[in-house]
């Protein structure tokens, strides 16, 4: 079977068919990368993966990004395993964020894999930064692109049970990160926005929380736009990659009753570079 790529939705997304990934070949790989940067968000169907296969494919974009502050699987500590039991009222990763946002170098992309799914619910929501950055005024874009975010990782905010037990030294602080609030994209130069919410970026740098909150709620509102977004729906053997540099997900906590099971790999990164604004000579 050829490659074909379907677009999911009008700003981000696509399925890719025809390719299985645990045996892909240099060519392919690159029509698979090709598509990431294009489209933000990237996924497989019926695809059969053990840990390993799945360590190698994503390796193929670089090496593994280690969480600082959660703990993988014991034979494949770059694999961390999210759990939501039926029982749980809590939810991993159910606001929109960036993955590790709060490290220095924060990831450039994650892969999740989906083990066991609910029949209903456990959706995946994204929005593209690229398209919420190109909607703002001329003046917006001028004072965002001055500003830099303070992001720090919280051990303490409510998770379900078996997620909280990955996290070693609860009572041990985290380091903050500061980025520009606009980044630059390391491989097509286009600028987006680059923040979560207050859970993880708590204010602007050298600026207060209550200053600051308006700012991020409003951004957050803005890039949330449901004409910049798209939903994936899992299925068991479902793949999905996204590129963090230039988009925001959510995995919606509406199941309750029910057990969810992903594999998540991140993929290391290179610190975010501030976007300048080209002014006319």
């Amino acid at each position: 079977m050829s490659i074909q790529i379907i677009p999911l939705a009008g700003a981000v997304g696509a399925e890719i068919k025809g390719i299985d990934v645990s045996n892909i070949d240099k060519q392919e790989f690159e029509a698979v990368n090709k598509a990431l940067i294009e489209f933000g968000v990237i996924y497989f169907r019926e695809q059969s993966l053990t840990p390993s296969q799945q360590l190698k494919f994503a390796s193929q974009w670089s090496e593994p990004h280690l969480h600082p502050y959660l703990s993988g699987l014991p034979d494949h500590p770059e694999i961390i395993e999210i759990i939501k039991e039926p029982d749980d009222p809590n939810n991993f990763g159910d606001h929109w964020h960036t993955d590790q946002i709060f490290t220095p170098a924060p990831a450039m992309a994650t892969m999740l894999y989906a083990k066991e799914v609910p029949e209903i619910g456990g959706d995946t929501l994204f929005a593209c930064m690229e398209h919420a950055y190109d909607a703002l005024s001329d003046g917006m874009k001028k004072m965002v692109g001055q500003l830099f975010t303070f992001n720090q990782y919280d051990k303490q905010l409510p998770r379900s049970g078996k997620m909280s037990a990955k996290i070693p030294s609860v009572d041990k602080p985290t380091t903050p990160a500061i980025h520009p609030l606009v980044r630059q994209h390391p491989e097509t130069d286009r600028p987006s926005l680059y923040l979560t919410d207050m859970e993880t970026t708590l204010h602007f740098d050298n600026m207060t929380q209550e200053e600051s909150r308006p700012l991020i709620k409003y951004l957050l509102r803005h890039a949330t736009r449901p004409e910049f977004t798209c939903r994936l729906e899992w299925q068991i053997g479902t793949l999905g990659i996204w590129d963090n540099r230039k988009v925001l997900h959510m995995a919606l906590n509406d199941y309750p009753g029910k057990r969810r099971v992903m594999h998540r790999i991140t993929m290391k990164g290179s610190p975010p570079i501030a976007f300048n604004i080209p002014t006319n000579s």
